[in-house]
C-alpha cells in the first residue's frame, strides 16, 4: 500500500489489551469540547421540548432542477437495471450495475463539483438513499459505504487539499472505496484496535499488521480505508 499521509492514532499494538477506563478515556476525547448551539436530543432527554431547535428547518420548498434530474434517473434506472432477488442469490454486483451507476454519478452523490461528484446535500442524499433502500439493501450498503464511511467523507473533513484533489475525483468517478473497522477480538470498538500500518524503512509503501473482519465493500474496493 503507497503512503499517501501521514497519520497518527492513540491505538494500541497488536496482542494489548485496553482496559474500560482506558476505553472510555479515548471516546470522551473525541467529544466537542466547546458546544456552539444546545442538542435538540440532549434537552428532549433533559425533558425539554426546543422545537425553536428544529422548526422551521431551512428547506428551500422546491427541489433543484438538477436534483430532480438526477432522482428521475436514478429512479429509472433502479428500477429497470436491477434486480435485488439476483444479487441476494449471487451474492455479486452485477459488472452492468457498477457500470451503470459510475455513468450516473452514483458514487460521487455528496462529493463537491469541484472534485468531480454532484454535490448534493445531506437532504438531497437522503432522499437518494430512501429510494434506494426501497429497491435494493444491497447497492444502498455499497454506495452509502462508499460516500459515508469510505474513503470521501473522511477525506473531506480530515484531508489536505492535496489529497483531496488526488483521490476525491477518482471516488467520484466510481473507484469503490471500502472500510475495515472490526476485529475478531475487539468487534467494532475503536479503542481496542491492534492492527497497525508503519511506514517501510525506505518510506515507499505501508506495512499492515493485523485482521480485519466483515470489511465493507472489501472485495471490491480499489480504494481501502
Amino acid at each position: 500500500m503507497p503512503p499517501t499521509a501521514a497519520t497518527t492514532a492513540s491505538t494500541p499494538r497488536p496482542g494489548s489489551q485496553v482496559s474500560e477506563q482506558e476505553a472510555r478515556k479515548v471516546a470522551e476525547a473525541a467529544r466537542e469540547s466547546e458546544w456552539k448551539s444546545p442538542s435538540f436530543m440532549k434537552e428532549l432527554f433533559l425533558g425539554n421540548f426546543r422545537l425553536d431547535l428544529v422548526h422551521p428547518y431551512p428547506l428551500t420548498g422546491r427541489e433543484r432542477p438538477e436534483f430532480d434530474a438526477f432522482y428521475d434517473a436514478f429512479r429509472e434506472f433502479l428500477v429497470t437495471e436491477v434486480d435485488p432477488e439476483a444479487i441476494d442469490a449471487t451474492g455479486e454486483y452485477p459488472p452492468h450495475v457498477l457500470d451503470g451507476l459510475r455513468k450516473l454519478g452514483a458514487f460521487g452523490l455528496k462529493i463537491p463539483k469541484e472534485y468531480g461528484g454532484l454535490g448534493f446535500s445531506m437532504l438531497e442524499y437522503s432522499k437518494l438513499m430512501e429510494l434506494l433502500g426501497s429497491v435494493d439493501g444491497n447497492v444502498e450498503a455499497l454506495l452509502s459505504a462508499h460516500q459515508s464511511i469510505g474513503v470521501p467523507t473522511p477525506l473531506l473533513y480530515f484531508g489536505t487539499e492535496e489529497q483531496k484533489r488526488r483521490f476525491l475525483p477518482r471516488c467520484a468517478a466510481g473507484e469503490i472505496t471500502g472500510f475495515a473497522l472490526t476485529e475478531g477480538d475487539v468487534g467494532s470498538d475503536p479503542a481496542r484496535l491492534a492492527t497497525t500500518a508503519e511506514l517501510s524503512a525506505d518510506g515507499t509503501h505501508y506495512i499492515l499488521n493485523g485482521s480485519k473482519l466483515w470489511c465493507t465493500n472489501g472485495t471490491i474496493a480499489q480504494l481501502p480505508w
